[in-house]
């Protein structure tokens, strides 16, 4: 028994000692690749954005700001036959760089649509295109609130700096 686990131990150290930290000339040639491989994806992304024409890209996520005036399900149908989705919002950063390509667009008196709902079931807000839970969310103050029990989607406010409101 005591033979056994010395040979367990040692095979266990032998392997952890087989994996040797990288030589000089290793790093240097990994480091090489690395730097190619960068180029070669600078130079397709170049050739072949990620986006298509008229969209805009924001960390590997493609975006498309319609100014189209539709209703939110209106809204959804476009967007899937498109290929895509009403955008899920999932932190701070995302949030503020929406709020700021919306803002460019210099088409302030118009609200923009988001894919959360409740429509589910009242006060549960869900994403639409994989059904989880809103967990960031930017509301403006007393939002949402179910106005009138029936404000079922969610949009960007103009009026409240852009802040998300729960509309009908």
């Amino acid at each position: 028994m005591c033979v056994c686990a010395l040979l367990v131990i040692f095979c266990c150290v032998s392997v952890i000692k087989s994996e040797t930290c990288y030589g000089k000339d290793e790093k240097s040639i990994i480091s090489g690749i690395r730097s190619s491989l960068k180029t070669l994806e600078d130079k397709l992304n170049e050739k072949f954005p990620r986006c298509p024409a008229g969209w805009k890209e924001y960390k590997n996520h493609c975006y498309y700001f319609s100014s189209d005036k539709m209703s939110w399900f209106e809204a959804e149908r476009t967007c899937r036959n498109m290929g895509a989705y009403l955008v899920k919002v999932t932190d701070s950063n995302e949030n503020s760089w929406i709020k700021n390509m919306i803002t460019s667009k210099k088409v302030v008196e118009q609200n923009y649509w988001m894919g959360a709902g409740d429509y589910l079931k009242e006060g549960d807000w869900r994403w639409v295109n994989d059904l989880s839970k809103v967990q960031y969310s930017a509301w403006k103050s007393g939002e949402p609130n179910n106005l009138g029990s029936n404000e079922d989607c969610a949009h960007f406010y103009q009026p409240h700096g852009f802040n998300w409101n729960s509309k009908s």
